[in-house]
């Protein structure tokens, strides 16, 4: 997490920055909204939980290194900045993520242990499964774009955790870089997947939380369009959330621009487009990737069952015959007429040559029709 980033003014929600002491929109006092994270460094924790180091600092709270008395071993645990607990939405939004958590067991998707909100400590606490690694954010800073090989057991791993996910009624909604998380895997070749952080995450059959349809929830770069337009979103929400990060993951470049509006309306560049001819994506691939950015639901794949059966179908094909199925270069794969900015050029040459051809043989046939009269 970054000690940067922006928190919501728990009166009116707006965003605030980490520097400033009043909201910007309602003016209202926030000096004590933050806590001083080195300074809860061996506190205990509802008599279970010593805090040992500080692990990151986010919007809405501190996480920590802890060690578990009852157990003598090492959990994360995240405590939520006290003054937020004057704010029914921040109230809500913590125990959802609590409740989300405490229904999903799955091996990419992180473990909740613990879980507490006390108004008489004025503490909120969540222990988890301590990771040891790195988020995917910090390998695409490093290395993107990845080769499609690289990038498929992440895409699969991600979309078997959705898939857990959304079959217990929960949707992410903010997944993105941050918060796919590359787990340590001593011995083993590639790390091990977990999904991380439903701080916002929703219980699609549970009652939403009072005052969160006033609240834009979320990361604008990794919003699915109706997201952005406050209507209702189902699981294939974060179907678009990870194909906005698939296409980061393969070509380093956004899917959009920076506004709601570019999100809602602008076209998607094919990513066959901006990748050299070498490291075209096969056909199924850009066809899956676009589908998962569609703008409305419905032209998504139906369900992340059927985008993980997808991405893994295209993981066997590179393994049969890697040389067919990435096709560099393959015009049949990557060229579209109507949408290749290329094609229109190759088109205009062949005409012009075609063109220059006609003109020849009406001079031709003209020369020997003059030839034959005059004689």
């Amino acid at each position: 997490m970054n000690d940067s980033a922006p928190f919501l003014c728990f009166r009116c929600h707006a965003p605030v920055e980490q520097q400033s002491g009043l909201c910007p929109l309602c003016g209202d006092d926030l000096s004590d909204a933050r806590e001083n994270p080195t300074a809860q460094i061996g506190r205990v924790i509802a008599q279970k939980y010593t805090l040992e180091s500080l692990l990151g600092v986010g919007g809405m709270g501190m996480v920590f290194r802890a060690r578990r008395h009852l157990i003598e071993d090492e959990v994360a645990l995240k405590l939520l900045y006290s003054a937020f607990l004057k704010s029914p939405l921040q109230r809500n939004l913590f125990r959802n993520e609590a409740l989300a958590s405490a229904r999903l067991s799955h091996p990419n998707i992180v473990t909740l242990y613990d879980w507490d909100l006390s108004d008489e400590t004025r503490t909120a606490y969540l222990a988890m499964e301590l990771l040891n690694g790195r988020p995917l954010k910090e390998l695409l800073r490093e290395k993107a774009p990845l080769p499609l090989k690289e990038a498929l057991p992440i895409l699969i791993d991600v979309s078997a955790a959705l898939a857990a996910a959304h079959r217990s009624h929960v949707i992410h909604r903010d997944l993105k870089p941050d918060n796919i998380f590359l787990q340590d895997q001593p011995g083993k070749d590639r790390p091990q997947i977990k999904l991380v952080d439903f701080g916002i995450a929703a219980m699609l059959d549970a009652q939403p939380p009072e005052n969160e349809e006033n609240a834009l929830l979320g990361t604008l770069r990794y919003m699915s369009p109706e997201q952005c337009m406050g209507e209702p979103c189902d699981a294939r929400s974060d179907l678009y959330a990870l194909g906005v990060v698939a296409y980061e993951m393969l070509t380093k470049h956004r899917v959009t621009g920076r506004s709601i509006a570019d999100i809602v309306y602008a076209r998607v560049e094919p990513p066959n487009h901006l990748l050299p001819p070498e490291r075209a994506l096969p056909e199924a691939m850009e066809a899956l990737l676009m589908s998962m950015l569609a703008k409305k639901p419905e032209g998504r794949p139906a369900s992340a069952v059927e985008l993980h059966e997808r991405l893994q179908a295209i993981a066997r094909s590179l393994e049969e015959s890697p040389e067919t199925a990435i096709a560099p270069g393959a015009a049949s794969a990557t060229t579209h007429p109507l949408t290749d900015p290329q094609a229109p050029a190759t088109t205009g040459a062949l005409s012009k040559t075609a063109l220059t051809l006609v003109l020849v043989a009406v001079a031709l046939v003209a020369a020997l029709l003059m030839f034959f009269v005059f004689k």
